[in-house]
């Protein structure tokens, strides 16, 4: 659990992906439990919305390279 902790202090943004990634598995129970598609649905819905801060940044990094060539 500690490296979870030190993750999401030293770079947050992958925190959030992770975080998406467990709203994933969440979602995955929730749909084995209760038969309904919607807990999945939700769950990869959030994944997507907490990957942008990720992808962001990425994209940041990969201009600012190309821009120094």
């Amino acid at each position: 659990m500690d490296f979870i902790w030190k993750v999401w202090r030293r770079q947050p943004r992958l925190g959030l992906y992770l975080l998406g990634h467990v709203a994933i598995l969440l979602g995955a129970w929730g749909t084995e439990e209760s038969g309904s598609m919607l807990p999945l649905a939700l769950g990869s819905s959030a994944a997507l919305m907490l990957m942008v801060p990720l992808l962001r940044q990425l994209l940041a990094r990969f201009r600012s390279r190309r821009t120094q060539r």
